[in-house]
């Protein structure tokens, strides 16, 4: 159900822009419920040009909690990653001693392109944490989102931007 409405507001109400195309496929796991990866390809118009555009859509930073109280909230349930490391060698995504998944990422005061084409976001030092189980995690930890989504779909949806 989740997902239809889901696809809808991409296709139908254009959260993210005009959709030309979209793939999605569902990962059936052994625990929870099954997550869906989707792929939107957007008409050209609608694509996200520069890192001014991408701010604008995905985040990568913890909310003030004053200022965006529901925002907080949502990222702070659904879109922490960790605690990991260090910290709990054990998690899931760790490998050698190491985080699969590359966390904690770098603060950066503005979000650009690497060397291959990715967007690293922009993840400043603000001094926001978040409390998780015990441990303090910033916005090293984040995992990119989408505020509208996040906030309307109450779950873990990480929105990153491809250019391939």
């Amino acid at each position: 159900m989740k997902l239809d409405t889901m696809m809808n507001d991409f296709t139908k109400k254009h959260v993210l822009g005009r959709v030309l195309a979209v793939v999605y496929t569902m990962e059936f796991q052994k625990r929870g419920l099954p997550p869906a990866h989707i792929v939107l390809w957007l008409v050209a118009i609608d694509k996200l040009l520069s890192v001014e555009d991408i701010d604008n859509v995905i985040s990568a930073e913890i909310p003030d909690k004053d200022a965006d109280p529901v925002g907080y909230k949502v990222v702070s349930q659904f879109m922490m990653h960790g605690p990991c490391g260090a910290a709990n060698p054990k998690c899931p995504c760790m490998s050698n001693g190491q985080c699969t998944k590359h966390y904690p990422k770098p603060f950066s005061n503005s979000t650009f392109m690497d060397d291959d084409g990715y967007a690293l976001y922009r993840r400043r030092d603000t001094k926001m944490i978040v409390e998780c189980n015990g441990i303090h995690l910033d916005n090293r930890h984040v995992v990119p989102y989408h505020r509208g989504l996040l906030v309307k779909y109450q779950g873990h949806i990480n929105v990153e931007w491809c250019n391939r």
